[in-house]
């Protein structure tokens, strides 16, 4: 049905927290969630609203447009292109019988329930839809789940597949929505899809050191670090002692955070994944020189981002510091 020839790309957005005592874990669709019942239709792509499906008790409902920035899958020498109809705005394959695949963007642990996907035909023909799970290391399909066929264009279409006992997502896959059997002009609008939040369990650890910046070079205003945490090091020498003392599948961190020889006054925010935007700071310093220690919990990353968070720093100046991050415990 579909041509296994595919580029892989991978975005990891996070827009969505859970809750958890004094604490927020990021959660991954690209668009806000929508609390059931908060209005009868939702915009999924430029001017184009559709009717929200029935809200499932206790499921949040989340949103994928066409609009979004999102990567999709092409083959060799195709390009997606941006087209508006009667004004719909949507995205096709310049060649026939290629895939349109859409991530959903949905964390490890999460469980959905049903998924609503839209699309726009230009003729008299129907749209044949797949959710698939793909093993994010290889780009390979492990499972597929077909939607109904749509009905007949031309127009919006629009098709629908429920999941009574709820379909879970496990470490190192994601779900992306698939038009599978399209020529050039069938389009993708939107994907509505209910689900609900992983249960997350806290695994307490004898502490371990898992970055220190000392061995490396001081973290500085203007240029935001990517680490990994998943192994613990020796505090003498930074060397690998025990790799994967975090294990595949931990969605959160408790840590320590410490920073030393620090560079004018700033402050360090610990960010989930690659993400490098600030909302908040982890710990503050008031003066060159200073030594401060704070505890926190940070989500982190998904996909190519597992077990990674981002340390940036800032400052009213060119603020700089030494980081000590270590792991007291991680969410499951």
């Amino acid at each position: 049905m579909r041509s296994s020839l595919r580029v892989l790309l991978v975005g990891i957005p996070l827009v969505v927290f859970l809750a958890l005592p004094a604490i927020g874990i990021a959660d991954s669709p690209k668009d806000p969630v929508l609390e059931p019942g908060s209005g009868a239709q939702v915009t999924l792509s430029g001017g184009t609203n559709v009717a929200m499906p029935a809200a499932i008790p206790g499921a949040k409902m989340g949103t994928l447009g066409d609009s979004d920035t999102f990567p999709y899958y092409n083959a060799a020498g195709a390009t997606v292109i941006t087209a508006y109809v009667n004004p719909i705005h949507y995205q096709y394959n310049s060649v026939a019988n290629w895939p349109i695949l859409a991530p959903l963007g949905l964390p490890v642990g999460a469980t959905l329930l049903q998924i609503d996907v839209y699309g726009y035909a230009t003729g008299a023909t129907n749209q044949a839809w797949e959710l698939v799970d793909q093993d994010t290391s290889t780009g390979a399909d492990t499972a597929t789940y077909s939607l109904p066929a749509t009905p007949n264009g031309p127009g919006l279409v629009q098709s629908t597949r429920t999941f009574p006992s709820g379909l879970t997502l496990t470490a190192g896959h994601s779900w992306a929505m698939d038009l599978s059997d399209t020529d050039s002009t069938n389009g993708f609008v939107g994907v509505i899809f209910q689900y609900t939040q992983p249960t997350l369990s806290f695994v307490p650890i004898t502490p371990v050191r898992v970055f220190d910046s000392r061995f490396s070079s001081k973290i500085v205003q203007g240029a935001p670090r990517t680490i990994n945490v998943k192994d613990a090091i020796n505090v003498n020498t930074g060397a690998v002692t025990t790799p994967n003392a975090i294990p595949v599948g931990a969605r959160a961190i408790s840590f320590t955070l410490t920073v030393t020889t620090t560079g004018n006054p700033g402050f360090v925010s610990v960010l989930p994944g690659t993400t490098t935007t600030v909302t908040a700071s982890t710990i503050n310093w008031t003066a060159s020189g200073a030594t401060i220690a704070a505890g926190g919990v940070v989500s982190l990353g998904a996909g190519t981002a597992e077990r990674q968070v981002t340390l940036v720093v800032g400052g009213a100046g060119s603020a700089s510091t030494d980081v000590i991050l270590d792991i007291t415990g991680y969410y499951m």
